[in-house]
């Protein structure tokens, strides 16, 4: 996929729900006990595909407090929080 495609499939995503309109934020958790179950991964992650670009050996690992996961590769991670802003 180019980053045309990517662009437009992050936008889908958002707007279907699948893809959280950004990473979880340390300044907008609310709470200690929420802190504690909203985490960032950097490394190898290998549970899955990415989510946007539906490729092998996603980089980047993002849990919500509401225990939702969210693996992508870092460049496919770099266009979402440009969607996002």
């Amino acid at each position: 996929m180019d980053q045309i495609e990517l662009r437009v499939r992050i936008r889908l995503l958002m707007a279907s729900g699948a893809l959280p309109p950004g990473p979880p934020l340390a300044d907008k958790i609310l709470s200690a006990q929420v802190a504690r179950l909203a985490r960032i991964v950097i490394g190898r992650v290998t549970r899955g595909p990415c989510l946007i670009c539906d490729e092998p050996s996603p980089t980047v690992s993002y849990t919500y407090a509401d225990r939702k996961v969210v693996r992508v590769h870092a460049a496919c991670d770099a266009l979402w929080q440009q969607q996002a802003t």
